[in-house]
């Protein structure tokens, strides 16, 4: 097989690097209106006099969209149009998250956050294929760690930008109303991206079988499913993190969401070197042994539990500020460890499957990474609530949630052994 666009289709080069930025900027863009509702959870919370269970269901309802359309949209990514459907999700998400500005309680506030899931399901799968198509395999993990690197831009302006406009600028509705714009003016330039068909070496084009054929093939693959079992666990436990960490600190400090919003930015600053240094270390362990880049994944996500555990030590002793010190230096090594991950994995995605799955095959993990981050948020919510509320209660909940991350580390170092059976048996398809 061989990917084509009326010939013009261009492994690197100028066409390779508008795909990439394109990619990366909506990337951007699709987490800033994903995590922007981290740092403004505490007065939405309050100004529509929620519960901390229904605070964690808003947030859930976000990754049900994602859980649900995630697979179908991802086929669709590979037997029709990259581009196209990344224009379309582009579109949808930023329009359910302007509308997100308008809601006025509980319901409204359920279905807003499922229609900004629903447009984002299946952007990664898209992007990820598209990028890698476009560059050689042995700079696959290093281009889609750039690619990775935007998630935390995105999340840095997020919280920041997002938490400074809420706290000055009209409330938490207004961050809704700002990041609603950027998404559409990249949805219609996604439209001027080079894409791909699929070819046999006859010329012949490639023909695509069911939706369900497919999922039973790569279903089938002993990397994919180690892969998604990981990613399921590692979601649990970041995402509740992710979530719930800036509502830790205004409980804990009696601090407001701009001010929140700036340490979890200025973290995630420094985290920036999680993606790149995992999409660079990644690709060369890979040369050095087969399995490379799961190991890495692996390591690095068992590292960053260690850091997490230790840095919610200070919500023991809030006064004592030789600890508090020392968290704080914990924190950002845990947001470069974490985001070492994601490069590896994603570069593995496409590494085990022929050129017709590699949507699929991204759009697989991902729904294993929602099956698990749906519920996540939520579970937290209850388990404060159970633990007494406050600060305390959130704490508690992180450090029992937190041991899924080991759960990722045990599934990915298992993965290891298949890898190298399954990019052979990858390559012997393309060669039909």
């Amino acid at each position: 097989m061989k990917n084509q666009e009326s010939g013009n289709f261009e492994v690197g080069g100028g066409k390779a690097t508008y795909v990439l930025i394109i990619c990366s900027l909506l990337y951007a863009v699709n987490c800033m209106d994903r995590y922007v509702m981290t740092v403004v959870l505490q007065p939405m919370k309050i100004d529509l006099g929620l519960t901390d269970l229904q605070v964690g269901a808003i947030n859930s309802a976000f990754f049900a969209g994602i859980f649900i359309f995630c697979m179908p949209i991802a086929h669709f990514v590979d037997v029709w149009s990259r581009k196209k459907m990344i224009s379309l999700m582009a579109f949808a998400w930023s329009f359910f998250t302007l509308a997100t500005g308008f809601c006025s309680g509980f319901i409204s506030m359920l279905f807003a956050r499922l229609g900004v899931g629903v447009g984002e399901s299946g952007f990664s799968a898209g992007g990820t294929a598209l990028i890698s198509a476009s560059y050689p395999p042995e700079k696959r993990a290093q281009k889609l760690g750039i690619f990775n690197m935007f998630i935390t831009i995105g999340i840095i302006v997020g919280v920041i930008f997002g938490g400074y406009l809420s706290a000055h600028h009209g409330g938490w509705r207004t961050p809704f109303y700002v990041f609603g714009i950027p998404g559409i003016i990249l949805a219609i330039l996604a439209l001027f991206m080079q894409d791909y068909s699929l070819k046999k070496m006859d010329g012949s084009n490639v023909v695509h079988e069911s939706f369900f054929k497919n999922m039973k093939f790569l279903l089938k693959i002993p990397t994919m499913r180690w892969l998604c079992v990981g990613i399921g666990m590692f979601a649990f436990q970041q995402i509740s993190i992710i979530t719930w960490f800036p509502a830790l600190l205004m409980r804990a400090y009696g601090i407001k969401e701009d001010k929140a919003g700036l340490i979890n930015g200025i973290v995630a600053i420094i985290g920036l070197l999680g993606p790149i240094l995992g999409g660079i270390l990644a690709d060369k362990w890979q040369k050095r042994k087969s399995g490379g880049r799961m190991r890495l994944a692996a390591v690095s996500i068992a590292i960053s539990v260690i850091f997490m555990y230790l840095v919610m030590l200070a919500a023991f002793d809030l006064a004592n500020k030789n600890l508090m010190i020392f968290c704080a230096i914990m924190l950002p090594l845990q947001s470069i460890f974490s985001g070492m991950a994601f490069p590896a994995c994603l570069a593995t995605t496409q590494d085990i499957v022929p050129d017709k799955l590699k949507g699929l095959s991204t759009g697989t993990f991902y729904l294993a990474f929602t099956a698990f981050g749906l519920f996540s948020p939520v579970v937290v919510g209850g388990l404060s609530d159970n633990f007494g509320g406050g600060y305390m209660g959130i704490v508690y909940a992180l450090y029992i949630i937190g041991s899924f991350g080991f759960g990722a580390t045990w599934a990915w170092w298992i993965s290891t052994s298949h890898i190298e059976s399954d990019m052979k048996n990858a390559k012997a398809v393309l060669s039909d």
